[in-house]
């Protein structure tokens, strides 16, 4: 009878430790993905809709960034963020501000608000991406999220560092890979 129960317990923590340590992460990985389909799918939605050219700046700068968040998503992780974000010099809010304006000045006030907050919306996957993707963060922050969620679009658009810190490091893990292809291509 012990016996029995050893063996059941031993098999069913081998299973969920399979399951935490192998399949979590692809989980997340997947569910990562799936969101970023979503959004894009929404933004090509609204597009269809004729509120922004398909081949706008603004429009193909999400979708490029969306695109190549869904192919290199799996490079994205919490202690790669920490380091860039504490190593590399922060970006001039300002200047990135300017540049948006500057694709974005022909588009009325609504379309541009609206395709600012598919663009918020991306970097806040990717947060969350980076802070689920670990089984242990996921276990701690979901249940806080009951109370308080901590990816809030609205406080993403009032504290606009804390959001480029996130493209930017989005942007420089895209740019890895894409080197590290190049150069396997070249060999």
């Amino acid at each position: 009878m012990n016996a029995d129960i050893a063996l059941i317990s031993i098999f069913t923590l081998t299973a969920l430790w399979f399951c935490i340590y192998y399949l979590w992460r692809d989980y997340r990985l997947d569910a990562f993905r799936e969101h970023l389909f979503s959004i894009r799918d929404r933004m090509f939605m609204y597009a269809a809709e004729g509120h922004i050219r398909f081949d706008h700046p603004v429009y193909t700068s999400i979708r490029t960034r969306a695109n190549q968040l869904i192919r290199h998503g799996h490079h994205l992780n919490l202690t790669r963020f920490i380091i860039i974000a504490a190593t590399q010099p922060m970006p001039d809010v300002k200047k990135i501000f300017e540049e948006w304006d500057k694709m974005a000045k022909d588009l009325p006030q609504d379309v541009r608000l609206k395709m600012m907050e598919f663009r918020l919306c991306i970097s806040v996957a990717s947060l969350q991406h980076m802070v689920y993707s670990s089984f242990f963060r996921y276990m701690v922050m979901r249940p806080i999220a009951l109370f308080k969620d901590p990816f809030k679009v609205k406080e993403l658009k009032e504290h606009p560092k804390f959001a480029n810190t996130v493209e930017r490091f989005e942007c420089d893990t895209v740019e890895q890979e894409l080197r590290q292809e190049e150069a396997h291509v070249l060999v």
